[in-house]
Order: structure tokens, then C-alpha cells, then sequence
């Protein structure tokens, strides 16, 4: 069986953890430079604000709501997040995080796994005040329709339990085959196409039909939803490419000021390819103004290069970036939003060398940054500069990581 825990609306949790004054008040959490809506309360799914929501469109309504809105507080989530898994990871055997609030647990189906998962519920409640909901199932997609189900469903008290087909296929009629875990906004046009609407017609389809149309990945599917573990044992694959980029706070039509924020891209996708033990082979930039400009004056456009061999050196990188952005940049546009795009990724074990670069291996002067850096030093290169581009006007307190940000309470109440 596979256990699945899932926070509820995590983020706006967490938001509201050291402030008891916004519960039950619609809440909502904005993506960085204060964009789009990440994560809503309860209250503010019920006034209709939208996932992924541009904030200016739904800032009327907010506002008329007495919304509470709050920038992404990254520091702060994943502090949470951490607490939360390492509870479970001392409770349950094989915890696998899925993401900052999701984590698979393979057990056995010998124990009484529902008194072990309500209980650790209560326990991550009360060590975080986050509430989780779990699922229950002999696979991995049956477990996350059962955890959606137990999220949405008051009466299921955020624990459900299918071991049977008796239990899961009421639910496979029910559910739209776009809510299938795997099934994603490409191909569930295609399902439709061919009269597959529900997760229950996926789950009735032959095998060799579903392989024909959509691959091993839509036999996968309709074996998952039929009970037949076949996700867990698949080998984890590289990551294919690395994209750093933000809408920036104001239009900026001068290329100096573009460049920094590029370059600040660029050094963040540099420590995430090497933590991944990753090296590049090509460097992409892209440029854009706004997509809501009713003037006329838009712009948007990408250009990528290939790397003489590959690298995971910031400097090397951010060289080819540069160049691309010059190239790129054209005068009298207000650009708002530029990024960098790392492919052509390759396991540093399996890169190969050439006659013209017999040595390819990771930048050791890399290596020393990233631990200075890991170790609290704000160590960067100068090429970004000091200016920042983008904003968070919302911004709440780090409570748990900032000594200034901890809460305080006099001892005479």
C-alpha cells in the first residue's frame, strides 16, 4: 500500500500559522514580483479568485472581501515544509517528499496504517499547525484520488482508504479523466477525442488500444487505476532543462540594468545544475515586454547558443547569456520579464570528452562558492549588481529562520 500526505493549501497555511487574526478570512499568496495567485484559503476559493489569477485582475475583489494578501515567503514554507516531513519520516518507513508539501510512503499491509495516519495528522498539527490529508491505496494514482477526495470531502474527516475496486471504482466514474493524476492539459484533449471523459473509461480501456494511442505512459495510467503498482520502480530521469526567469517590477528599457537581472538568473541556475550534478551544453535567454500592453508595444523574443563543450562553470554561462541578450535587446521597449534557459543537460558521469576539451570536469572555484554560500556567506559576482528589480510588497515576517522575525509574548499577559 502507499500512504500520501498532502498539506492543505500550503502555502496560505503557513501564512496563517503565526496569525491567528487571518483565519477564516480569504487569504491568498502571490508568485514572485507579486504576479499571479499561488495559493488561496478556503474562504477566498469561495469569492472565485482563481489559481494562477493575474493579482490586478482580482484586486478589486480582494480588496472588497477584506482579503488578506501576502508575497511568497519561500523561507518560511520551507522551513515548515521540513518540520513536516521529518515528522513523518520518524513515523513511516520509505518516506519519498514529492514536493514542498506532498511525500509518498510505501508500507506493507500488515500494520494498521488508518490509527498510524490519523495520529501522525494530529501530530503534525500540533507541531506545525498545518492540516494534512491523506490517501490511502495499492498505487501511487489511486493514492492521490484519494487524497483528493479526503481534501474536498467534510465527511471523509481528511483520511481515505480504497483497497478495493469495490472502493475506487464509484470514484473512477466520478472523476473527469483531466483530474487524473499524469493525464495533464495535452493529453486530455486527445483522450477526449478518441470518447475517453472519465477515469473510469481510461481504466476500461485495453492496453494494447492505450500504448497504441499515448505510449507505455497511457498503459501505465489504466494499470495504476486498476490496482497494478507500476510508477514506483521507474528510474528517476535527468532533469532536461533548468529555467530561471521573473517578471520585474517596473518596465526597464536600458540593457545595464537587464544584463544584472540576467546575470542574477544565470548564478541561480548555475547552483542548481551543480546540486543536481549536472553540466550544459546550451544557453538560452529570453525577453519579453508585457503581455497586457493595449499600445502596440510589444516585444518578445528568445535566442539560444551552444556551449564549446559542457560546463557548470557561472562564469562560462553567464558570458553566453550576455552575448544572447545583446543580441536580443532592442531600444524604446519597456521589457517586463527576462530569464535563462540551461539544456542540453548531462549527468557529469556520463559527459563525454573531446579532442578539442580532453578535461571537461565540474569548476572547482564553483564547488567553493556554492559551500560559502551554503554555509551563510552572501557571497555573489559583482556582474548583478545591487539594484533590485522586483518586489514584494506583501512580504510576512520569517518567523522561524530570522531572529528579528521571532514572535514575541510578554510574560505579564
Amino acid at each position: 500500500m502507499f500512504l500520501l500526505f498532502d498539506c492543505n493549501n500550503f502555502f496560505a497555511s503557513c501564512e496563517q500559522v503565526f496569525r491567528p487574526d487571518w483565519r477564516r478570512r480569504p487569504l491568498v499568496v502571490l508568485s514572485n514580483n507579486d504576479g499571479c495567485v499561488i495559493s488561496r484559503s478556503p474562504e477566498a476559493k469561495a469569492i472565485g479568485i482563481a489559481m494562477g489569477e493575474p493579482y490586478f485582475k482580482c484586486r478589486a475583489r480582494l480588496e472588497a472581501a477584506n482579503a488578506v494578501v501576502c508575497s511568497s515567503n519561500f523561507s518560511l514554507y520551507t522551513d515548515l515544509s521540513d518540520r513536516i516531513m521529518m515528522l513523518l519520516e520518524e513515523a513511516l518507513p520509505g518516506v519519498q517528499q514529492y514536493s514542498i508539501d506532498e511525500a509518498f510512503s510505501h508500507v506493507d499491509d500488515v500494520h494498521d496504517w488508518v490509527s498510524v495516519c490519523r495520529n501522525l495528522r494530529a501530530t503534525i498539527s500540533r507541531g506545525t499547525g498545518i492540516t494534512v490529508s491523506v490517501g490511502i491505496a495499492p498505487t501511487r494514482t489511486l493514492c492521490k484520488l484519494a487524497n483528493e477526495t479526503a481534501k474536498h470531502c467534510p465527511a471523509y474527516d481528511g483520511l481515505l482508504v480504497l483497497s478495493s475496486p469495490e472502493d475506487w471504482t464509484p470514484l473512477l466514474e466520478e472523476t473527469p479523466v483531466d483530474d487524473v493524476w499524469g493525464v495533464g492539459r495535452r493529453l486530455a484533449p486527445r483522450m477526449h477525442a478518441l470518447g475517453i471523459r472519465t477515469a473510469a473509461g481510461l481504466a476500461a480501456c485495453g492496453l494494447q488500444y492505450l500504448r497504441k494511442h499515448f505510449g507505455v505512459h497511457g498503459e501505465r495510467l489504466s494499470l495504476e487505476l486498476n490496482g497494478v503498482s507500476c510508477l514506483d520502480e521507474s528510474p528517476s530521469q535527468t532533469r532536461q532543462q533548468i529555467m530561471v526567469s521573473r517578471s520585474l517590477r517596473e518596465g526597464i528599457t536600458e540593457l545595464l540594468p537587464l544584463r544584472e537581472a540576467l546575470c542574477r538568473f544565470v548564478e541561480k541556475a548555475g547552483r542548481i545544475l551543480r546540486a543536481e550534478s549536472l553540466m550544459c551544453s546550451s544557453v538560452h535567454v529570453v525577453l519579453r515586454t508585457s503581455y497586457f500592453r493595449d499600445d502596440g508595444a510589444r516585444y518578445a523574443a528568445n535566442r539560444g547558443t551552444a556551449l564549446s563543450c559542457p560546463t557548470d562553470d557561472t562564469r562560462l554561462l553567464t558570458h553566453a547569456a550576455a552575448s544572447l541578450l545583446e543580441g536580443l535587446y532592442r531600444p524604446g521597449y519597456e521589457y517586463r520579464k527576462v530569464g535563462v534557459l540551461l539544456t542540453g543537460l548531462q549527468k557529469i558521469s556520463e559527459v563525454q570528452p573531446t579532442f578539442e576539451h580532453p578535461r571537461v570536469a565540474p569548476s572547482k572555484l564553483m564547488a567553493v562558492l556554492d559551500k560559502l554560500q551554503k554555509a551563510g556567506h552572501n557571497i555573489h559576482f559583482a556582474n548583478q549588481g545591487k539594484q533590485e528589480l522586483w518586489h514584494r510588497s506583501f512580504a510576512s515576517p520569517a518567523y522561524t529562520t530570522r531572529w528579528a522575525d521571532i514572535p514575541e509574548t510578554s510574560p505579564y499577559l
